[in-house]
């Protein structure tokens, strides 16, 4: 190794003998080091064949941004690179963490769901995925970034030299923008794109650029919400109710799988008051989340927007406008968190009703804040005297982490009996406190239903999830949690219920309640469905879409990303394994020490 004295560093001359090797061997040393922290997680997902090699190539361009402050700072080499290697290591780990978890390439979706997540529920991720390889293997990628630095040696060269390739590296880095910009003489917003676009992939700018575009897609919604009154009313709309004291319900719960219920065949008595309601209730056995995440199944499902067309929700009514035109007083019950009212997509769609209550502000999502808060303020809604009411109530529902989801008089399974025998002991932990949040799940939407009928008010209730979770249900790929980089069954099928007061039966008849309850069916198309249950028509009315309609014909139930049309699924042509299309009833997610394969519901 060539030692230099500090005069050299200082003058920028070094000995001419000793240029060419003094300047290479520390380049490329260098080089090697800030590439280390995007390469190394491209070359794992191009060799792997997870994703194609254009990750890789942006990764090669961008380690060179890092050696510019190093070509013209010689003196404090260490310093800088030790700095930078800092940001870019933590920005790395978290690529490097979900390809781990999910063996799928970082993305911006990921992203997006990310920021529309709080402190807690990424305590909470962490806590769930937390495995004891994860500290050698943190303790092993950091090593050798910090080798890579201890044995590099500054860059010194003569001023001449370090200018050109001071320009050299500009250019490679801001190739695209300059490309489009100077060369083709294209827009100053295309350029921009372009060098984004390079940028994406690499650490730290697939989090810097990820936020930039989740704040201008927030700013572009919050723009369009606060002119959503502005938006044309729904043409021709009319309320056979509308001369009728009426009080309609909409209950959101999170993440729960229907095939985890006892009401839908579950051998654990997990829905235990749901079942003892059985006669009361229409129970639809087929229906279908479009997606696995929460914000984007609602952007669907409280709108026009489907898998077709998911930005409708951006252009025309939703299902809060709807209701207010149709002369009902709106209200939001919230028990997800909100951290003071926070403004995300989620309380953005809150925000559109007459009156919010948002429950939980906690810092964090302890076991103190249970779905039951919603009972008290539902309760007293019930007793306003408005002549329509309509209530929305989102449930935190069976959530990650789940022991947080109920109290402790409703950890009734914990032990192994009728458990599958392929979870290890913490995967049984973890299957039993799902279980015990979908029995907790059951008490607080049954307790609703309860409360809905002891006030004797006219109209109905109707709960779904927004997703499902898939928690350990398939022995040959276990796993906890949802992605839509891989789906599964339990990922996609939801309960949705209804139950009618007395009075509203009368007025509002539901016929072939048996062929109803085994239509196949996508949340995307629920508005229909829920005007069609309110007695509400409009002109683009669509009565094919109403699974309560006797016009009601099958349409493909897509799930997937909307903005990814070549990846979506039609579950009617394309059913999950061991699951045939029309044929769910007989599905039920009957788990026993017999491989789920053999079940009629395998993932």
């Amino acid at each position: 190794m060539s030692f230099t004295t500090e005069d050299q560093l200082l003058s920028h001359t070094p000995d001419p003998s000793q240029e060419s090797t003094s300047f290479w061997r520390p380049f490329w040393q260098n080089y090697l080091y800030f590439f280390y922290f995007s390469g190394l997680y491209q070359i794992i997902i191009f060799s792997s064949g997870i994703a194609g090699g254009t990750g890789l190539r942006q990764a090669i361009y961008m380690s060179f941004l890092w050696l510019i402050p190093l070509l013209l700072l010689p003196r404090y080499s260490k310093v800088i690179s030790a700095t930078i290697g800092l940001l870019l290591w933590a920005s790395s780990l978290m690529t490097m963490g979900y390809l781990a978890l999910y063996e799928q390439d970082f993305s911006q979706s990921v992203l997006f769901i990310m920021f529309e997540s709080n402190t807690s529920e990424s305590k909470e991720f962490l806590e769930s995925y937390y495995k004891w390889w994860m500290l050698p293997a943190l303790i092993i990628y950091t090593l050798i970034p910090f080798l890579l630095w201890k044995y590099s040696s500054p860059i010194y060269a003569s001023t001449q030299k370090t200018t050109i390739a001071v320009i050299i590296i500009a250019l490679i880095v801001s190739w695209p923008a300059f490309n489009r910009l100077v060369i083709q003489q294209d827009t100053f917003e295309r350029a921009i794109s372009k060098q984004i676009n390079r940028m994406e992939p690499v650490a730290p700018w697939h989090l810097v650029m990820g936020y930039v575009k989740y704040k201008k897609t927030l700013h572009d919604i919050e723009q369009h919400l606060l002119v959503n009154k502005s938006l044309a009313p729904l043409e021709g709309l009319s309320d056979k109710n509308a001369l009728t004291k009426n009080t309609l319900v909409l209950v959101i719960g999170e993440s729960t799988n229907r095939q985890r219920m006892s009401l839908y065949g579950y051998q654990r008595n997990t829905s235990p008051k749901l079942s003892a309601l059985k006669d009361e209730l229409l129970i639809l056995n087929n229906v279908y989340s479009p997606r696995p995440y929460t914000i984007e199944t609602l952007e669907q499902v409280l709108t026009f927007a489907d898998e077709k067309s998911p930005d409708l929700y951006l252009e025309k009514p939703t299902l809060i406008n709807l209701m207010k035109q149709a002369g009902y007083k709106t209200y939001w019950i919230t028990n997800q968190q909100t951290q003071t009212k926070r403004n995300t997509l989620l309380t953005t769609f809150s925000k559109q009703a007459d009156e919010q209550i948002y429950l939980n502000n906690n810092r964090m999502q302890d076991s103190s804040q249970y779905d039951e808060v919603v009972i008290k303020p539902f309760k007293k809604i019930l007793t306003n005297k408005e002549q329509k009411k309509f209530i929305v109530i989102h449930l935190l529902g069976t959530h990650r982490k789940y022991h947080y989801r109920y109290p402790e008089n409703f950890a009734l399974f914990d032990h192994k009996i009728d458990l599958p025998n392929w979870l290890n002991n913490d995967q049984a932990e973890e299957y039993n406190e799902y279980d015990n949040a979908v029995l907790y799940n059951d008490h607080v939407v049954a307790s609703l239903i309860q409360l809905f009928k002891d006030s004797k008010d006219n109209g109905f209730l109707t709960y779904f999830s927004d997703h499902g979770e898939e928690v350990y249900d398939n022995p040959e790929h276990l796993f906890a949690g949802r992605t839509e980089a891989a789906p599964s069954s339990q990922m996609y099928t939801i309960p949705f219920i209804l139950w009618t007061s007395p009075q509203w039966q009368n007025n509002n008849t539901i016929a072939d309640k048996d062929k109803i309850e085994q239509r196949a069916y996508s949340t995307s198309d629920f508005i229909y469905t829920w005007a069609d249950l309110a007695g509400i028509t409009f002109k683009e009315f669509d009565a094919s879409r109403s699974v309560v309609n006797k016009d009601f014909s099958p349409h493909p139930i897509w799930i997937g990303n909307p903005y990814k049309p070549e990846q979506l699924r039609d579950l009617q042509k394309q059913p999950f394994a061991g699951i045939k299309a029309h044929d769910h009833k007989k599905c039920k997610a009957v788990v026993t020490d017999e491989h789920i394969k053999n079940s009629s519901c395998g993932a």
